[in-house]
């Protein structure tokens, strides 16, 4: 029989990569990080919480939102704001609790043996509202076989992989040989781990739905462990979500060799890379405006200045700087107004400008 699938090949599941040509992409990882890490340590518990609820919200989203399933901002950051013991600005929906709670236990054990009964725990939590269009097995293996099929039903299919597997001992077997490698932990960095670990989960495909998000959250584990921390500094999910097109053809190529999962991994320690120099721009505007706010404690902003400033400081929403007219739309003023506020900005150093007559922008002083 010609091998159509990767599990069908005599290797499986016995991945190889390419050392040599791997390990300049790691290093590279290792590099991108470690000032996240490092600056993260500098943050005050309470910075430091906010920063990851904004990491996990991003996360979460992404995670959903490539599997097409759409959740509402607002209630999820009430959910991670009330695990984290942040302010709660609105009032969080349970329906959400769930997802949320499941994350946040799976991170924050990562340095312990994963289990069965905890992904099965997890699976259940993705799942507290039934889907209404299909059936599905909540909270324990798949029991038939799964493909995963692009197209219209019955004809213009295409079957992009399909699953080992078509019965629940079958996946109960490969699933116990994947949790003895993954817990381990020998002869891997934690990064190849991750990357191994994402794709022979999302390969083996155990449950009916929900395989993606939790290969993620597998991935993510390894990497909190990779970093030595259990906080969430960048969000994989979001990396994955900007990429997804590359992220189905490298997923589909690979499900279909014969388990060399060189390629694979350099495109997956790309995504952690680029991922963290997202975060890293994050974390060095929360200092920033740390910095900031400690210089000019004695200083007094009207609300509207105080409004600009918030923006330039936390978004990158100006960061080619604003214009007066700009400015006057923002805060709701007057033209008078917008330019009195402004020049009094100048006058303390707290803006810089940049131009002449209508063409001026004003930027903010960092320095």
């Amino acid at each position: 029989m010609t091998q159509q699938w990767i599990w069908e090949s005599e290797n499986w599941p016995n991945f190889f990569i390419n050392h040599e040509l791997i390990m300049p992409h790691l290093l590279n990882t290792v590099r991108t990080v470690a000032p996240l890490v490092a600056l993260s340590k500098e943050l005050s518990p309470e910075k430091l919480a906010e920063f990851e609820s904004k990491v996990l919200l991003d996360e979460t989203l992404s995670t959903s939102s490539i599997e097409r399933e759409y959740l509402d901002r607002d209630s999820v950051r009430s959910s991670i704001a009330r695990h984290l013991g942040l302010p709660i600005v609105n009032m969080h929906d349970k329906r959400y609790e769930s997802f949320t709670e499941a994350y946040f236990e799976s991170i924050r054990t990562a340095n312990q043996p994963l289990t069965a009964d905890q992904l099965k725990k997890w699976h259940g939590m993705l799942f507290m509202d039934k889907p209404v269009l299909k059936t599905i097995t909540i909270g324990a293996y798949r029991t038939q076989e799964m493909s995963v099929v692009s197209g219209h039903f019955g004809r213009n299919e295409t079957v992009h992989f399909k699953a080992p597997c078509n019965s629940q001992a079958c996946v109960q077997t490969y699933m116990h040989t994947f949790l003895e490698w993954l817990n381990n932990k020998q002869g891997f960095s934690d990064y190849l781990r991750a990357a191994i670990a994402k794709f022979w989960f999302v390969t083996i495909h155990p449950f009916d739905d929900g395989n993606g998000r939790l290969s993620r959250i597998i991935a993510e584990r390894c990497l909190a462990e990779a970093d030595y921390t259990d906080v969430r500094l960048y969000s994989l999910s979001s990396e994955i979500e900007n990429r997804k097109s590359e992220y189905y053809d490298i997923l589909e190529k690979s499900q279909k060799g014969l388990g060399d999962l060189t390629d694979w991994t350099i495109w997956f320690l790309h995504c952690v890379q680029a991922a963290a120099k997202t975060s890293l721009k994050r974390l060095e505007k929360i200092r920033a405006a740390t910095q900031f706010w400690d210089k000019y404690r004695q200083q007094t902003f009207n609300n509207r200045q105080r409004k600009l400033l918030v923006r330039l400081l936390e978004t990158s929403d100006f960061d080619d700087g604003i214009a007066k007219r700009k400015y006057k739309n923002l805060v709701s003023t007057s033209d008078a107004t917008a330019a009195r506020d402004l020049s009094e900005l100048v006058s303390v150093g707290v803006l810089l400008t940049q131009g002449k007559g209508r063409s001026v922008k004003y930027f903010i002083d960092l320095s």
